[in-house]
């Protein structure tokens, strides 16, 4: 019960807002406090000049504590402390004229003129909330209508008096001292703020060092070679696998251009070009950009030559901007595929130098379907002896996978084509997959006799397998490179914060 209460309190003396900006809502609080002693102190300032006979005041009071919950309404639907400042402003100032006014406030009793300190209270109060322009506003406002007040006093003009003779010393001083105490709570309010405004600081100074730590630790124990550069082209990261690529230590690049073995152009990164002029790279690279984003992240590959005896890399580079939009630097990574596009060549060229030798296996089927030739290389590539296949179906040891293909295949050659470049599976005896690169041909059985299609196979088990891991390989770099894209969105949210205490 005593948390919900306060929770609603809490929400009308804020107003509803939900803020990140402290200042906004202790000065929206301080508004709220503001009006809702104006709201409270009105009816019963107001039965007190009802009781002394000054209805005029007990009028004006009233209609001024109904304004203050105007105000309060103002503020919770507009969220515009300037608007409803000035309104709350006006509401008070215009009350206590009335009240000073019709009290003699002006009249030769010195101790009377207490009641104008409220006026000091209503300028602080429209400094703290509403700023230091429409402060002295106020002031200048509150200095006329005293100008005013005293030309009247001393031309004879006689301000009435609504506050009997017997308690108006008391009177005064009530004002003059709970005027004072609002000022020393004004006092305490803005040593608070200067208190959270140095606390805030604190927190954001302590944020600032746990990001550069974070984007640091990021940086440096990635597995992908990755350096920063600001926006003068001056490398303020480096991290370890950039160090074991190039052979260079960071304390021989922090603070200096980007090594030479980095280059694209004009001893340029990719980095430096992005700051520059980041639409150049797809101009200039586009036959070798593998993808681009909207934020203009870019992912770019192309040989160093410069780096080791030269890799083909896949460089993702990305600007890093500020809260405005502004370059203010730029991160980029260098993945080595080198292996793997080399990899891919020699599986290719080793089904070029593959010859059909004598040691190849080879066997023939006729029209119905059954073996008619097993030779040697097949019994010991197979496991099948000569004696079990001959006259079977070859489907037996053919994959289900590749036997539509199988049977395509064999037709065709059987009605006279020849084919090449067949991929089938087989089984072994012990059941272990084959792979084979076939090519079938149709011969003439003998004279008098059929066709038959001759199957030779190439075994490329082995290449098969590593083909496997090299896709294998591949779609883990892929994936890689996809939690390093992530990575970089993380980290250009925080790092041009970081670039700048660098900068500092």
């Amino acid at each position: 019960m005593t948390r919900n209460l306060e929770s609603l309190l809490n929400n009308v003396i804020s107003s509803g807002i939900k803020s990140p900006d402290l200042e906004t809502i202790t000065k929206c609080k301080a508004l709220n406090a503001l009006l809702l002693i104006l709201i409270l102190v009105s009816p019963c300032l107001g039965l007190f000049y009802f009781f002394i006979g000054a209805d005029l005041l007990f009028y004006a009071t009233i209609i001024a504590g109904l304004l203050g919950v105007s105000a309060m309404i103002l503020l919770r639907k507009t969220k515009n402390l300037i608007v409803t400042g000035n309104y709350a402003f006006f509401v008070v100032w215009a009350t206590f004229l009335i009240i000073r006014w019709n009290t003699g406030a002006m009249t030769e009793g010195g101790i009377i003129l207490l009641s104008w300190i409220w006026n000091a209270v209503l300028i602080l109060m429209a400094i703290f909330i509403t700023g230091y322009l429409w402060g002295t506003i106020w002031a200048t406002l509150i200095f006329v209508e005293t100008g005013v007040a005293v030309y009247l006093f001393r031309s004879g003009y006689k301000f009435p008096h609504l506050i009997p003779p017997d308690i108006s010393p008391f009177y005064s001083l009530g004002a003059y001292l709970s005027g004072l105490l609002v000022i020393l709570l004004i006092a305490f309010m803005y040593e608070k703020e200067k208190t959270d405004v140095s606390d805030r600081e604190r927190v954001k100074s302590r944020a600032l060092v746990e990001s550069k730590k974070y984007v640091d630790t990021i940086i440096e124990r990635s597995p992908l070679p990755t350096f920063v550069v600001d926006s003068e082209h001056r490398v303020i990261q480096w991290n370890h696998a950039c160090q074991q690529m190039t052979g260079i230590p960071m304390e021989e690049t922090v603070g200096k251009k980007v090594h030479a073995s980095l280059c694209v152009d004009n001893q340029r990164s990719l980095a430096d070009i992005i700051i520059e002029d980041p639409d150049s790279i797809v101009e200039r690279f586009s036959d070798s950009i593998l993808s681009k984003t909207d934020t203009e992240y870019l992912e770019v590959r192309m040989p160093l030559p410069a780096i080791r005896e030269g890799i083909q890399a896949v460089i993702t580079v990305a600007p890093i901007v500020d809260i405005n939009g502004s370059i203010k630097g730029a991160i980029e990574t260098i993945q080595d595929v080198t292996s793997l596009q080399e990899g891919t060549h020699q599986v290719h060229d080793s089904l070029d130098r593959t010859t059909e030798s004598p040691s190849s296996p080879i066997f023939r089927v006729d029209l119905k379907g059954k073996i008619t030739s097993w030779n040697k290389a097949c019994e010991e590539n197979f496991g099948y002896p000569a004696s079990v296949m001959i006259g079977n179906n070859p489907l037996r040891f053919v994959s289900k996978s590749t036997r539509g293909p199988f049977k395509e295949t064999i037709v065709r050659v059987l009605k006279g084509e020849s084919v090449t470049g067949k991929e089938w599976k087989y089984y072994s005896a012990q059941g272990e997959p084959v792979y084979v690169l076939a090519r079938a041909f149709p011969i003439q059985a003998g004279e008098g006799k059929s066709k038959e299609c001759v199957v030779v196979n190439t075994d490329i088990t082995g290449l098969k397998l590593k083909m496997r891991r090299l896709e294998q390989d591949a779609a883990e770099t892929k994936e890689k490179l996809k939690r390093m894209t992530d990575e970089y969105t993380l980290l250009r949210k925080n790092i041009a914060t970081y670039i700048r205490k660098k900068d500092e």
